[in-house]
């Protein structure tokens, strides 16, 4: 009796409908309960559909049914990924691992929970022991762990890194490997998950709604559908919008090409739903690598660009990129501060016996030399508190890991504050309670930065040589911050004491920040525009001609 939703579920999967398909398999469920088939099956569409709960114990109800199947155990450690359940997924997958042995699948999967978890030194092995027999797939996902190392992910190691990626590539024929004159505006192309309420939208949305209509058309191929108001305002600027996450690199090229794109901006990089691999295929013939995921080189022949600026590739480094650099004048992006962000707060250590300072990055970010020198930090004032806040610390077993990290490094837990995640609007309000802001290091904070800036929080960093070393120092620069920007362990550690020490200046500084930041390049919209028009013009210009 199942097997006639089973049937239609396969056909509604194939045409496109994966609510259609779920519902079906639902029914094949309750038809023929417990049979392994349909509960893999059924675990696969709630994952799939993001439903984390109802997918993870229909899985382990798998699992249960069928033991020996692995590609069940990593699609549910995948699910409790995605729900930030990162102390469960280590356990998931270290029994799976007992069971089949160091399979690369399984160590993929172990190598980004150890390293979204904070531990980038287990996570890094994990990721290199995954490489033998583990193909493409081991190498993107060793780039990806990389940049959070604080010792091998340097611009060069990025760099040796990603172009391991390109060299195992096959070459594949280019679709438009030259420009195409014509009429009219040059045809924008937009490749990334993120257009809406996600890192890439807050960061680019303000500046390509600047650039003149006149002069570039925006077409949209969106690897995710979104429909919140970001997302509405995005698709208010393009012209022409395409959903194709569901296609292979090959069609999604094929699909640029038949537009006539002229340049492909690719705004996901070799992050989590990223398809760079599309520009192999030269579906443009100018190919252009800009903000999500963008932690260094793409590493691919197919990228002629990277857009960047001073402060972020400074003169002396090209050699870390297989792309030309493409520098804007100001920053290399424009933040859209939220419509719902709150007046900036007062001054808490005004009310308080000291400063709190604070860390909203995700635990990939604070490696061994963050913890250390956080605890010097709160070893000279014995009065300051840390709040650190990201959504893996929802999770009590990731907590109770991260606690014991931080105690390990000497940092005071009777001082410092563990807090889950917050939907957007109530964590950008959180800032009120911090005085100072403390970015990671090698990994600096982009996004965070900006809403720290906004919410009138000073940022102290670090910066180093890779593109994501350098994100706090392009950002603070913009907003008229250099100097709260150190380039070693003993300055960071110096500038976040000695601005702790002085509550004047720092209510001074934070009772005009947001002025002070509405009137930078960071969100001077129009400015960002005509520079990035500017630079688009250029890469045009310089691009092989018919």
């Amino acid at each position: 009796a199942a097997g006639w939703p089973l049937a239609a579920a396969w056909l509604q999967e194939a045409a496109g409908q994966p609510a259609a398909a779920l519902a079906e398999l639902r029914l094949a469920a309750l038809l023929a309960p417990g049979q392994p088939d349909i509960l893999a099956a059924l675990g696969h569409a709630l994952a799939a559909a993001e439903r984390s709960a109802e997918a993870e114990a229909t899985l382990r109800e798998a699992i249960a049914a069928r033991p020996g199947d692995l590609d069940l155990r990593n699609r549910l450690a995948t699910v409790l990924w995605k729900a930030n359940r990162l102390g469960a997924m280590l356990e998931l997958l270290g029994a799976a691992i007992a069971d089949f042995g160091p399979h690369p699948t399984l160590l993929l999967n172990q190598a980004l929970a150890l390293n979204t978890i904070g531990e980038q030194e287990a996570g890094l092995a994990a990721a290199e022991a995954a490489i033998p027999g583990g193909g493409l797939a081991a190498l993107v996902n060793r780039l990806a762990v990389l940049p959070y190392h604080p010792s091998a992910g340097t611009a060069a190691g990025l760099r040796r890194a990603a172009e391991a990626i390109g060299a195992a590539l096959p070459e594949v024929p280019p679709l438009a490997p030259r420009r195409r004159p014509h009429p009219g505006p040059l045809r924008l192309g937009l490749l990334s998950g993120g257009l809406g309420q996600h890192p890439v939208g807050w960061l680019t949305l303000a500046g390509l709604e600047a650039l003149p209509e006149a002069e570039f058309s925006l077409t949209a191929y969106s690897l995710r559908p979104r429909s919140d108001p970001l997302a509405q305002r995005f698709r208010a600027r393009c012209t022409a919008w395409h959903e194709v996450g569901a296609l292979d690199d090959a069609a999604i090229a094929a699909r640029i090409a038949a537009d006539g794109i002229d340049i492909l901006l690719e705004l996901g990089g070799h992050g989590e739903g990223g398809r760079p691999f599309v520009l192999q295929h030269r579906p443009a013939p100018v190919q252009v690598k800009w903000v999500g995921a963008q932690f260094g080189t793409l590493g691919l022949s197919a990228c002629d660009w990277m857009l960047t600026d001073r402060w972020e590739t400074p003169p002396g480094f090209e050699p870390f990129y297989t792309e030309r650099l493409l520098r804007l004048p100001d920053g290399y992006l424009c933040y859209l501060p939220p419509p719902y962000a709150p007046p900036v707060a007062a001054l808490p250590a005004l009310a308080n016996p000291g400063v709190t300072f604070g860390c909203f990055n995700n635990l990939a970010k604070l490696t061994a030399p963050v913890l250390a020198a956080w605890a010097r930090i709160l070893a000279a004032l014995p009065e300051a508190r840390l709040v650190l806040r990201t959504h893996a610390l929802g999770e009590a077993e990731t907590r109770d890991r991260t606690a014991r990290r931080l105690a390990a490094a000497g940092l005071p837990l009777d001082r410092v504050a563990l807090e889950g995640g917050l939907p957007h609007r109530q964590l950008i309000a959180a800032y009120g309670d911090i005085d100072i802001a403390l970015d990671p290091f090698p990994y600096a904070g982009g996004l965070t930065v900006c809403e720290s800036l906004w919410m009138g929080v000073p940022v102290v960093a670090l910066a180093g040589d890779s593109f994501c070393a350098r994100h706090a120092l392009s950002h603070l620069s913009n907003a008229g911050l250099a100097d709260w920007v150190a380039t070693d362990v003993d300055g960071y550690a110096a500038r976040a004491i000695a601005r702790a020490r002085d509550i004047p200046a720092l209510d001074r500084l934070r009772r005009g920040l947001r002025a002070q930041v509405a009137a930078s390049p960071l969100v001077d919209a129009p400015r960002f525009g005509r520079n990035l028009a500017e630079a688009l013009r250029q890469a045009w210009r310089a691009a092989p001609g018919p």
